[in-house]
């Protein structure tokens, strides 16, 4: 891994850390003072949970690559952030207009993120092994 790619990777997954732990308190605080946009809807209450946590996690997965990076390779750290990125993106998105109890279109972006990450993950894997 080359120095700017570990720099990038650095400043994404603490700025993506921050926001989705951000995102968390937000989401505490729709619970403390029972906003009923919040509560009462539970496909958005899904969705904004799904996005807070898995902003949180890919984060720290993009820590650990920043501090290990066992592929040189930067278009892998690439894949990762733009996978981290766009799942927790997906799942905000598809809580925001969504009919009745189905997401709204943006949830598309989340399984194009994770397809993005599972391949990055795999590189890094296949990279570890031959180590």
């Amino acid at each position: 891994m080359n120095e700017n790619d570990r720099r990038a990777s650095l400043r994404f997954g603490w700025t993506s850390l921050f926001v989705g732990a951000l995102a968390g308190v937000a989401l505490e605080g729709a619970h403390a003072f029972k906003l009923a946009s919040y509560l009462d809807d539970p496909t958005t209450r899904l969705l904004l949970t799904l996005a807070h946590a898995h902003a949180v996690g890919l984060a720290l997965v993009v820590l650990a690559h920043a501090h290990v990076g066992s592929d040189p390779r930067p278009a892998t750290g690439r894949l990762l952030r733009v996978g981290a990125a766009l799942v927790p993106i997906g799942f905000a998105l598809g809580a925001v207009a969504h009919p009745e109890s189905d997401p709204s279109i943006g949830v598309v972006l989340a399984p194009l993120g994770a397809v993005l990450v599972l391949v990055a993950l795999a590189r890094l894997a296949r990279a570890a092994w031959r180590v």
